[in-house]
């Protein structure tokens, strides 16, 4: 039987090349330095194999650990996915309400825009009509006041007419009446020494001429 694979042949071999070297004096010192180094290997190799064993348990923990998670990842991918699930159904709900909402809401809309419409159709049609009729009004004032202004200047025009016709006929009377009175008068100026003409006669004989 060896020790870490070796035989007692090649024990024998070294413990003779170590008295070959360190000599027999010394052989009793390097013999209890080797049978304590010795028990530091037994040790450090029963201590070695203590850490395998619990390495070993500490594999099996590990593998429990992960057996554990699995089962943990596996809970929680199963509730992830219900609460997915349930997120998308209230989703799905909250869409509808909306959409319900909305459509209601776009009807009012449409309703009150009607409404404002048909309002704002009646106000123009309204106020149209109140323009059209003032216009007709102040149409026909025009057309009352032009008229009246038209006969105002005709019956000017024939007023200014008749007094100038009343202003001619004036003139001409008063052209005519100087030529009378001189006539008659000729005479009494033929058969007076050269007296001198009373004033004024000259001067409707010179209107005359």
């Amino acid at each position: 039987m060896g020790f870490f694979d070796i035989g007692l042949l090649e024990i024998l071999v070294i413990l003779a090349v170590i008295l070959l070297v360190a000599g027999p004096d010394r052989i009793p010192e390097y013999a209890r330095k080797a049978g304590r180094l010795v028990r530091n290997i037994r040790k450090m190799t029963s201590e070695f194999s203590g850490e395998m064993t619990k390495a070993l348990d500490l594999d099996g923990e590990v593998e429990d650990m992960k057996s554990t998670a699995a089962d943990i990842r596996a809970t929680l991918k199963g509730e992830a996915a219900e609460l997915q699930e349930t997120l998308a159904a209230e989703a799905r709900e909250v869409k509808k309400t909306l959409d319900a909402e909305t459509a209601d809401l776009a009807e009012t809309i449409d309703a009150s825009s009607k409404e404002v419409k048909e309002m704002l159709e009646k106000e123009a049609k309204d106020l149209a009509e109140t323009i059209d009729a003032e216009a007709k009004g102040v149409k026909k004032t025009l057309s009352e006041g032009a008229e009246e202004f038209k006969e105002a200047l005709d019956k000017g025009a024939k007023d200014l007419a008749k007094a100038s016709e009343a202003v001619n006929g004036e003139a001409g009377k008063t052209k005519k009446t100087p030529k009378k009175k001189a006539a008659k008068k000729e005479p009494v100026k033929a058969v007076g020494s050269g007296d001198v003409a009373p004033p004024g006669e000259d001067e409707m004989g010179d209107e005359t001429g």
